[in-house]
């Protein structure tokens, strides 16, 4: 079964011609595989931080996040928040938000049992409940690669699959930080969901994604001057 819709995938790119495998399958603008959420309401954005956490980088985040009283949603690799529960527990402590974002950040829609990608989910959903009790209500897949399947996978889960509306690039690191935190803002609107990275594939080392969370106090300084209120993700769709 799972096979079958990874051939469908296949032949859905093909048919697309001049449209590369990014947009189809990993943009947040592809219509590919739908329903994704990528934008909520209201003059409010949802900041939200990937593939930690990471010890050294999430806590001096934490700190930023607790002293300018805003609260965000992790999305956590399921290795990683058993490395660190105790910054999980930190961050449901500050009303932050903890999601779903696989258990080892591999490619989604790249697994071709059903059974592996049902552990890939379950693996993250487990550790967040070790670590804090709660259960994840949303999942970010890696790179935001998706399929039918991956969809479906979600769903039995009872989970929402998110991805984005403002994100860097890979590039990023070698800009100035005040460049990167406009680039960054500049093009947010209404309902935007921002990504940044708290970690790097969830290995324990941020490496060269650290920037990004250190770029944390220029994105709120931006936002702020522009008006916005900063909310959870569920908060921003509607979920609660």
């Amino acid at each position: 079964m799972i096979v079958a819709a990874r051939a469908v995938a296949a032949l859905v790119l093909l048919v697309a011609g001049g449209f590369g495998w990014y947009e189809l399958v990993e943009s947040p603008r592809s219509a590919a595989f739908a329903p994704v959420i990528t934008h909520g309401r209201g003059h409010a954005v949802a900041l939200t931080f990937d593939d930690g956490p990471t010890r050294g980088v999430t806590d001096r985040l934490l700190g930023v996040l607790e002293r300018e009283r805003v609260p965000a949603t992790f999305f956590v690799v399921g290795g990683a928040a058993r490395r660190e529960p105790a910054l999980l527990r930190r961050m449901a402590a500050d009303g932050d938000e903890i999601e779903n974002h696989s258990d080892a950040h591999v490619h989604l829609n790249a697994i071709l049992s059903a059974h592996a990608l049902d552990a890939q989910i379950a693996g993250a959903d487990a550790a967040i409940a070790a670590a804090t009790g709660r259960r994840a209500r949303y999942l970010r897949p890696p790179f935001g690669a998706r399929d039918a399947a991956v969809l479906d996978a979600a769903r039995r889960r009872g989970l929402r699959v998110v991805l984005w509306s403002a994100m860097l690039d890979e590039t990023a690191p070698h800009e100035a930080p005040a460049a990167l935190a406009q680039r960054l803002t500049g093009g947010v609107d209404d309902g935007a969901i921002v990504v940044l990275h708290d970690g790097d594939q969830g290995r324990g080392d941020a490496g060269e994604r650290a920037y990004e969370a250190a770029l944390a106090p220029r994105v709120i300084d931006a936002l702020r001057a522009r008006g916005f209120r900063f909310v959870t993700l569920d908060r921003l769709v509607g979920g609660s």
